[in-house]
């Protein structure tokens, strides 16, 4: 299946008419296309910011914002979540849709417009996600470090009672990533499982089930039920309710939602070795 992918990001402080940017593409981390070599910066370049008012819940149809000069409708990021709105209410945003992002967002964290983008046609992701590298380089020639952009294209739940859990191992600097590590996930609160059996993601039936070996991307791929997470909300800044055990890694449950990707919130145990 192929997938048109816009890219949608802020423009960095020191961008400024004559900025460009070289936007790169990688389906297994080994080889980069390079898709555009000078896209050029748009106005107002350096990207508008605001704070957020008030607590923000995911799926909220209007965000409190302090003072802000945001465009009257458009895209930002919020942390790791990106969304869009249609209005203005005075300094609030209304019409608000939701791309990516679970949980509560504190009262303080800041938005960017994203008033960049780049649309990739017709990609057909390998290893379950789309990796994207972004470089500014200055009127003056000065490039800058480059930005990665992860698109998650995870593989259908088992079934509608289900959600799906991806976890990404990364290198020391979170730049690299490592395959052929084997990961092993399993839920450290769980109540389905004395109903239906089986070895899913418990922590007490956890075993050869529960293990899975990194792709290319670094990427390892479980499925959970989801009516396993604890009936809690999980509050930006206090973490994702991930637990790490044995080695350095980079996943979230349902951060970054795709296709039959689900939000799974609840406490997961994940051993990396």
């Amino acid at each position: 299946m192929t997938l048109d992918i816009t890219l949608r990001w802020a423009g960095p402080t020191d961008a400024a008419s004559g900025s460009t940017y070289k936007i790169e593409r990688t389906l297994d981390y080994t080889t980069w296309s390079e898709l555009a070599a000078a896209q050029a910066a748009t106005a107002p370049y350096a990207s508008v910011s605001a704070l957020l008012g008030a607590d923000a819940d995911y799926g909220a149809t209007g965000l409190t914002l302090g003072a802000n000069s945001l465009s009257a409708s458009g895209y930002g990021w919020l942390d790791d979540a990106l969304i869009q709105w249609t209005g203005k209410s005075g300094d609030n945003l209304t019409g608000v849709t939701w791309h990516s992002g679970y949980g509560t967002y504190a009262s303080g964290s800041m938005l960017y417009e994203a008033h960049e983008a780049y649309t990739d046609s017709e990609v057909t992701p390998t290893y379950h996600a789309v990796v994207y590298r972004i470089t500014h380089t200055t009127a003056a020639g000065l490039a800058s470090a480059p930005a990665y952009a992860w698109y998650y294209y995870p593989p259908v739940p088992e079934s509608s009672d289900h959600c799906v859990v991806i976890v990404g191992v990364g290198k020391d600097l979170g730049v690299g990533v490592q395959a052929g590590v084997t990961v092993t996930c399993a839920l450290a609160t769980d109540d389905q499982f004395a109903d239906d059996g089986g070895q899913h993601l418990d922590m007490s039936g956890s075993g050869a089930a529960n293990s899975q070996t990194t792709n290319n991307l670094g990427l390892a791929v479980f499925h959970c039920w989801k009516s396993s997470r604890p009936a809690q909300r999980h509050r930006r800044r206090g973490g994702c309710g991930l637990y790490v055990r044995g080695g350095r890694q980079n996943g979230h449950g349902g951060d970054h939602p795709g296709p039959g990707l689900g939000a799974a919130e609840g406490h997961w145990c994940i051993s990396v070795s």
